[in-house]
């Protein structure tokens, strides 16, 4: 088959060694012997910069489509960069395949967002269907965040529900528009699924297209089944001699979406305690860094109880969750994140999760006896919640153990992809 991926927002091959959702999901595809290509943006979401030109990479093609830039990942400049994205998008199309060789597509993949693609996305399926003979090309909408819900995040509590769905009126029309266009709808979270179902209410009426849950997930081979936690009487040696401290990672972004802040006041408690039960390692790049770092140095915490990593190889990640004791997950509430890459990679690496992330994690974490929830921005909560697996070293080992198991049942991408693949290529 001819797969088309949309997606302009994950790293590309030649940008890192840590494959995502998309390049698994390509490469997957190739080696059943599909001809993909993955069609992303000449503008990195990740480094704010322009990328470079990606070779052909695990048997699959990437075609970079020129967009202007954007520095903030909510505002009118990247929403001028997702209409620019598709237009752009549709031309190129439009072209190869009235006459530079562009194979004609069994199959369409667009995340959502963005949200401009999938009317030109739906054009080419049904221009396609309608003037080649036995052609059923079909156009899954994969739904990577609740937009345009995540906007009325950034508006005043008060005008929320007034002005609200009329300032988001448009995106609402155009979510509107892709989930009732879409042929399947597929979903890294159980939130999204039942969010594309709401725009089938009875009013609106119209048949709910066949839906798929898959997660993000993880390459779970990269990680030991098993992990080996210090001793309680190391642990109690440890108290004595702050020589052995538990660490704790966090893995991603450093943005303003995320409740960075806090564990430093947390080490910093510590440290006015006298005591190094745990030490934080962050391990990426965002609008924060400079802050936490300069934060961390000036009350004396840096390279003692915080560490900055920057952003890591694959080797790098690896190395530091197999050390680690316990994986943070401190996206804000607000953000409306389902379940997060981040999540996956520490269940996989069987690590326990502190979270302050509400609805379908906070959800599994409970469900599988995997971590706990603590209050965003409040010190004493996360605090406490470092201390509840600090005053019990058992109950870590427990919930490491069902972190792995967590993974294994629905993070694990050999198994949760090929389903997704089926699920894709089924009718096609």
């Amino acid at each position: 088959m001819n797969i088309w991926i949309i997606n302009p927002f994950d790293q590309l091959p030649n940008e890192t060694d840590v494959p995502l959702r998309y390049w698994t999901l390509c490469r997957m595809l190739a080696e059943q012997g599909n001809e993909v290509i993955w069609w992303s943006s000449d503008f990195s979401h990740l480094s704010k910069k322009k990328r470079q030109p990606c070779p052909p990479t695990d048997g699959f093609s990437v075609r970079l489509i020129e967009t202007p830039p954007y520095h903030k990942n909510i505002g009118f400049a990247r929403l001028r960069n997702h209409k620019a994205f598709a237009i752009s998008f549709f031309r190129e199309v439009m072209i190869g395949l009235k006459g530079e060789g562009l194979k004609v597509p069994d199959c369409i993949v667009l995340s959502l967002p963005p949200l401009d693609v999938a009317e030109y996305a739906f054009r080419i399926r049904d221009d396609l269907n309608q003037n080649t003979p036995n052609l059923n090309c079909q156009v899954i909408v994969d739904v990577q965040d609740a937009w345009p819900e995540a906007f009325y995040q950034v508006l005043p509590k008060p005008l929320r529900q007034t002005l609200g769905p009329l300032l988001l009126y448009s995106l609402h029309r155009k979510a509107s528009r892709a989930y009732r266009g879409a042929d399947k709808i597929t979903a890294v979270g159980q939130t999204y699924v039942d969010l594309a179902k709401k725009y089938f209410a009875p009013r609106l009426k119209g048949k709910i297209p066949p839906t798929h849950l898959c997660y993000l997930g993880a390459d779970l081979h990269r990680f030991q089944s098993h992990r080996t936690l210090c001793t309680e009487k190391e642990k109690q040696q440890n108290t004595v001699t702050n020589k052995r401290p538990l660490k704790a990672i966090y893995m991603g972004s450093m943005g303003s979406g995320y409740d960075l802040e806090t564990l430093i006041e947390v080490a910093n408690r510590w440290k006015k305690e006298e005591i190094l039960p745990w030490q934080i390692h962050f391990a990426g790049a965002g609008s924060q860094l400079k802050a936490l770092k300069d934060t961390s140095q000036k009350r004396g915490l840096l390279n003692e109880r915080v560490f900055f990593h920057g952003y890591l190889k694959n080797s790098a990640i690896k190395q530091l969750l197999e050390e680690a004791d316990l994986g943070i997950v401190p996206n804000r509430p607000n953000s409306l994140v389902a379940c997060p890459n981040k999540a996956c990679e520490y269940a996989a690496a069987s690590l326990p999760i502190i979270s302050c992330l509400s609805g379908e994690l906070e959800k599994l974490l409970e469900e599988w006896g995997v971590g706990i929830t603590y209050k965003e921005s409040c010190i004493d909560s996360l605090y406490n919640a470092f201390e509840y697996y600090n005053s019990d070293l058992n109950r870590l080992a427990q919930h490491s153990t069902s972190a792995r198991i967590m993974a294994t049942k629905l993070f694990n991408r050999d198994k949760s992809y090929r389903n997704l693949i089926q699920f894709i290529t089924e009718g096609a």
